[in-house]
């Protein structure tokens, strides 16, 4: 359109404005149109009570009753006879693209304050502890190179939290074009004389802002002082010279001494060797082999055995059926919507086709927040069923965040036994010790729960063993953590086997394992590759 202007920007929740988020301005030749990308009301003490997405209204420029500087933003006030309910707007963070913006600003204002509040200690610390003895000297001369530091990093963070409030230099221009094209449409100038000033007063000049430089040539100045406050005490605060020692230092007491020197080599005990430091984020074990699926599947026959196992039996007519209950669970932390899945009942005929199929359809339509069940009842035909979940990805450790702890044990507070069998599970995945009371709970295993029960007990121990890889000569490396309060020592290593009846491997070893601390080790297990699950034996108390 000829003869319009455009720019969008943030409204602020600040005194005397009514409305907050994202709004387009644009100057058309007769009036001003203002868009809400996405707005919402805004009264000091309340909660916006709605939001407006992509709504237009113009109002002609008689409407507008204000249009004052704020600081670095923009107050713009309309008449509430014309605009309501939307009439006072405190603007900021001009940009081309409001709607991105929004989400932008947000999250570059959280990640500066964060920056502002946690790195300017840390790098100060960094730097007095790995300055070099040349630059600095003693404990006064760190100590303050690291608050110089330290101040130095506030400064320039500060700095940027402002950028990433108001949106910088590119903001302030877009701002001061809105101003004067506005005043212009409005039939008025800002005034850059003093009509009351004497003539041989001559013009009054303007304030003005401050200087985009002003922060970099303090940090500058700052620096500058710095080094040569270490300069100075490095030439003027150095030791002595050895020479210049007027008395030397005392020698030990004669006793000590003519102990220390009549000791041998032969009565010095050679220290044990240390052995390599590692860390275990769980126990090497089949329940997560093969991975956490993001979406559980969970299976319960009706009545309900613990085991997550269903079969058909024989149901109306003498006709061979499914009725059980199925339950998924969120094991990530983000939300998941539009959650489906598909199950097929088939049978078979006497040739061994597949006949008969049906397929019953499950949604989820609500979010279902991380370490949340939702289960479903289901009856069909068939004597052999699939199972298809929309979602089946696993869990990335590092991109996708397993869900809290108390997440999972609030799970195990739910009414069917395989949903708090998991529960307890992902609490061994997760190191919680709270895995035990959820397995207390439980009570004494049924029939087909027996190994996962046990898995997760082994899993959940204080000392457990990780990142298993065959050694030389049938030994086994594995690394020994220890997660409770106290040393610990083992006593040797044993295989669990995956059979019952199976003759397990064991090795003796005896190693004491610090305190949430591990150890990597070399057991001499004998065989070839490497076990499913290990078992760390450890000495009585």
């Amino acid at each position: 359109m000829a003869g319009a202007f455009s720019v969008g920007a943030l409204a602020l929740a600040a005194e005397g404005a009514n409305a907050v988020g994202a709004v387009r301005l644009t100057l058309l030749p007769d009036g001003l149109e203002i868009e809400l990308v996405r707005a919402a009301g805004f009264r000091a003490g309340f909660v916006p009570g709605g939001v407006a997405e992509s709504v237009e209204m113009r109002v002609p420029f008689t409407a507008i009753r204000g249009l004052v500087r704020r600081g670095r933003a923009l107050c713009l006030a309309l008449d509430p006879s014309v605009s309501a309910p939307y009439t006072r707007f405190t603007l900021a963070r001009f940009t081309h693209n409001p709607a991105e913006a929004l989400g932008r600003a947000y999250e570059a204002r959280r990640r500066a304050a964060l920056s502002v509040a946690l790195l300017p200690g840390p790098l100060g610390l960094l730097t007095a502890l790995a300055a070099p003895g040349s630059l600095v000297s003693g404990p006064l001369g760190r100590l303050s190179l690291g608050l110089v530091i330290a101040l130095v990093a506030w400064l320039l963070l500060r700095e940027a939290l402002r950028l990433a409030t108001w949106g910088g230099p590119d903001s302030d221009r877009q701002r001061d074009a809105f101003e004067v094209e506005l005043c212009r449409r409005l039939g008025f100038a800002p005034v850059t004389t003093a009509p009351f000033a004497p003539p041989e007063a001559g013009p009054i000049a303007a304030p003005a802002e401050p200087s985009p430089l002003r922060a970099p040539l303090l940090v500058g100045i700052v620096a500058v002082g710095a080094v040569a406050g270490v300069a100075f005490l490095q030439r003027y605060a150095s030791p002595p010279e050895a020479e210049e020692v007027e008395a030397p230092v005392p020698p030990l007491h004669a006793g000590l001494a003519s102990l220390v020197t009549d000791l041998t080599p032969s009565d010095l005990v050679a220290a044990a060797p240390r052995l390599p430091r590692c860390v275990c984020a769980r126990a090497h074990s089949p329940l997560w082999k093969d991975g956490i699926p993001l979406l559980e599947v969970l299976l319960a026959s009706r009545p309900e055995d613990g085991s997550g196992r269903v079969f058909p039996s024989l149901q109306r007519g003498d006709r061979a059926g499914y009725d059980f209950d199925l339950s998924v669970v969120n094991n990530g932390q983000e939300s998941l919507r539009e959650i489906k899945v598909v199950v097929t009942f088939a049978r078979r005929n006497a040739e061994g086709r597949r006949v008969g199929a049906k397929d019953r359809g499950l949604y989820w339509g609500s979010s279902l927040l991380g370490g949340r069940a939702v289960k479903w009842h289901l009856s069909g035909p068939g004597t052999e069923m699939r199972i298809e979940p929309s979602i089946t990805s696993l869990l990335d450790p590092e991109t996708t965040e397993p869900a809290s702890s108390d997440a999972f044990f609030e799970l195990g507070k739910a009414r069917q036994r395989i949903v708090r069998i998991h529960a307890a599970k992902m609490l061994a995945y997760l190191r919680d010790a709270r895995a035990n009371e959820v397995l207390t709970a439980l009570g004494a295993p049924s029939p087909g729960e027996e190994i996962v029960l046990a898995r997760i007990e082994r899993a959940s121990r204080p000392v457990i063993a990780c990142d298993l890889a065959p050694g030389p000569e049938g030994a086994l490396s594995a690394c020994l953590f220890n997660g409770s309060v106290t040393p610990q020592r083992t006593v040797a290593l044993r295989e669990v086997p995956a059979e019952e009846g199976a003759s397990p491997r064991r090795a003796p070893l005896t190693v004491e394992v610090p305190v949430h601390d591990g150890v990597r080790v070399s057991a001499p297990l004998g065989g070839t590759g490497v076990p499913a699950e290990i078992e760390v034996e450890l000495a009585s108390p």
